[in-house]
């Protein structure tokens, strides 16, 4: 049952020395403030780094190649060597792991190598598989992507970035159909693209025209050449495990000593998204810990300053014991005073932790967020329970000593005290 009197008061002897209440609970205020400030935040940079990695395949390798730094089967050391077709076709055979192979050519850039009519525009060149896209995701605005007989028929056809399709076309014309000139060459475009990642390897999709691997190697005389490799594995498929398949593939098939891991060069996304995680996992632990810690502070000067207030009204706590209060009521007393104050300062600084957030995500949404570190900040429903619960526990932990401490008062003591 409500007990309305018991509440008045709690609430009287709180508001008895308003300067040392405010001053106590400002403290906890901080503590909690902090705590929402610093989870909106981390949450923010977390959100931002992901986003900004969203869209590009977590289970991928990429491979090149470099010079030797061993002497093997005759060949000396320092030779230098190029990736070729029969790679690809022999990691299809023999490396069952792998779901999507795309090699990657390289073609010259300048700052006028894209024409159309008498615009001109700088770009990067590049020939991929059909598969490089579900390695590095793309939207597309316009058209299709290529497709198997692109490369079987060695197609001329490109794909513009959304940025080299604007410095071309008018904005409200499609560029699907349109012919371009490529290094000299013409093409004609088939689709237009934005990347779905902010992270992406072998140039910005926006300012690149993509190629079918095999016309680009043909049109522009590349021979048998492969720059640059990129792979993905099945399901449940370690990628480390086809990283390594994949480079003794290779060296097997250019005579490269199969310790020489200087000439097969390589770097895996799983173990950096996983470095990502460790790293976010870290920053998670540091900002609860930061915030609990100073959090654990204010509930310090609580439950000081709780103290001092049993020692103020040891007299009056011992009239109750001679009147028959029970010890149960002066424990319920003191930490239920020692709970509101906690409670009311604690969910202050919630509140106005979150309204801060909310002030600054609003600020954001307005803003473009292309290349943007950071999302809006937030915090989840589930983080202000765990506040909340926190608030509960430390409310109820700062008046536990005092409380012990009115319990232990004997009443003929405290009414000869003056």
């Amino acid at each position: 049952m409500f007990d309305l009197d018991k509440w008045q008061e709690i609430w009287n002897t709180i508001t008895a020395n308003k300067v040392r209440s405010i001053m106590t609970g400002f403290g906890v205020f901080w503590g909690i403030f902090m705590l929402v400030l610093l989870v909106g935040i981390g949450n923010a940079f977390e959100g931002g780094v992901m986003k900004s990695v969203k869209g590009f395949a977590t289970n991928s390798c990429f491979f090149w190649t470099n010079a030797t730094s061993e002497p093997y089967k005759g060949f000396r050391k320092g030779r230098r060597w190029v990736m070729n077709n029969r790679d690809i076709e022999t990691i299809k055979s023999q490396v069952k792991g792998v779901e999507e192979i795309s090699p990657m050519l390289f073609g010259e850039s300048s700052s006028k190598n894209v024409v159309w009519g008498r615009k001109s525009t700088g770009a990067q060149v590049t020939g991929v598989y059909p598969g490089h896209f579900n390695i590095q995701t793309q939207t597309v605005l316009h058209g299709r992507l290529f497709n198997d007989l692109d490369i079987q028929n060695q197609s001329k056809v490109a794909l513009l970035g959304r940025t080299v399709a604007q410095n071309l076309f008018d904005k409200d014309k499609n560029p699907v159909g349109e012919y371009i000139r490529v290094n000299g060459i013409y093409f004609q475009v088939v689709g237009v693209i934005r990347p779905n990642s902010q992270a992406q390897v072998g140039g910005d999709a926006l300012t690149s025209v993509y190629l079918p691997f095999s016309t680009m190697q043909k049109a522009f005389n590349r021979g048998d050449t492969i720059y640059f490799m990129a792979a993905t594995a099945k399901p449940d498929v370690p990628v480390t495990l086809i990283e390594k398949q994949i480079k003794d593939v290779i060296k097997k098939n250019h005579s490269i000593a199969p310790n020489d891991d200087k000439a097969s060069r390589s770097f895996n996304m799983e173990q950096e998204f996983k470095t990502f995680q460790n790293l976010f996992l870290g920053i998670r632990w540091l900002i609860w810990f930061v915030g609990i810690g100073t959090l654990l502070s204010g509930i310090i000067g609580v439950s000081n300053i709780m103290l001092v207030t049993v020692r103020e009204r040891t007299r009056e706590i011992g009239v109750r014991r001679a009147l028959g209060a029970k010890p149960i009521a002066i424990l319920t007393q003191v930490i239920s005073e020692s709970f509101v104050l906690t409670f009311i300062a604690g969910f202050g600084g919630l509140f106005l932790g979150a309204i801060i957030l909310e002030m600054i995500s609003m600020g954001m949404q307005g803003a473009p967020d292309d290349g943007m570190v950071f999302i809006p900040p937030f915090v989840s429903f589930g983080t202000a329970m765990i506040s909340m619960s926190i608030l509960v526990f430390s409310g109820l932990l700062a008046g536990f000593i005092p409380a012990m401490r009115a319990m232990s008062i004997k009443a003929i003591d405290a009414i000869r005290e003056e």
